[in-house]
């Protein structure tokens, strides 16, 4: 009995636990509600670690520095949606209303080994949502030796990733 409850765990765990970031995409939004979407790709450099999330806020000079307004996304434990030369790609939309915005961390957590540790590298990567349309960022590339990034236009690559991941979502 009990390993008839552990293969069914261990279905589950492996089910949800390997499905595809572009799942979790979204891929729509409200227009009529002031909404727009902003869409690119995350590239870690030679993955290391197994957690990253990227913590964006509201652009407004009175929260710069304490953001009231944050959200985030998180990749965990994830191969990526594509993988090129020893590096991973996830694609990514956030919906907002109008207005603008920008990523301000990426917090990296390494909980493999039996030292856990976290990275925080500071970043200020400004983009704007505008209603009703879906806008381009580019490609976050993230270097975790570095602790450094940059952002790259990579729009004909990643339209066709997108086509093939999320095609609901053009750009």
């Amino acid at each position: 009995m009990k390993t008839r409850y552990f293969f069914l765990f261990s279905l589950i765990v492996i089910f949800f636990g390997c499905s595809s970031p572009a799942k979790n995409l979204k891929t729509t939004y409200n227009a009529e509600a002031n909404e727009g979407m902003i869409v690119g790709t995350i590239c870690i450099e030679k993955k290391l670690y197994n957690i990253f999330t990227f913590n964006y806020c509201n652009d407004v000079p009175a929260i710069n520095n304490y953001p009231n307004s944050k959200d985030s996304f998180t990749y965990k434990n994830s191969i990526g949606d594509f993988n090129e030369n020893g590096n991973v790609y996830y694609l990514f939309s956030i919906v907002k209303p109008a207005g603008k915005y920008k990523f301000f961390e990426i917090k990296i957590y390494n909980n493999m080994r039996n030292d856990p540790s976290t990275i925080k590298i500071p970043i200020d990567m400004k983009f704007v949502v505008e209603k009703g349309k879906t806008t381009y960022f580019g490609e976050l590339k993230v270097n975790t030796q570095k602790k450094s990034y940059t952002v790259e236009n990579q729009l004909e690559r990643d339209k066709k990733w997108f086509a093939e991941k999320a095609p609901q979502i053009q750009f």
